[in-house]
């Protein structure tokens, strides 16, 4: 259904090509890991094989976002509230995450 007051972007996470490479190379190899792997695997790799649907546009390359022109004032008001308090989630989050590897590398 259509809403005015939403508009379609490209997704900037994987930049409208709905796939995102697997979390699980998020670190990359090291190169004995990549000179044990065989061309084959190496081809895959490169060409996207492991490659995951995009979770921030579920794999459709766009998103929907507020159409800022459309909104009235008060809905401005609560969408600067709600980003407000993500950005703030968001830190609390990264802070303990920052402890928690502080606390493993010191052996906690």
């Amino acid at each position: 259904m259509y809403d005015p007051k939403k508009k379609w972007v490209i997704c900037d996470r994987c930049e409208g090509h709905g796939k995102v490479e697997h979390p699980a190379f998020a670190n990359g190899f090291t190169s004995s890991e990549w000179s044990e792997m065989d061309h084959d695997e190496q081809r895959a790799y490169l060409r996207g094989a492991y490659d995951v649907p995009c979770p921030a546009c579920e794999g459709s390359g766009k998103v929907q976002v507020p159409n800022m022109a459309m909104l009235s004032f008060a809905e401005k008001r609560v969408l600067a509230a709600q980003r407000r308090e993500r950005r703030l989630d968001a830190q609390v989050a990264a802070q303990l995450a920052a402890e928690v590897a502080a606390e493993r590398r010191m052996g906690c």
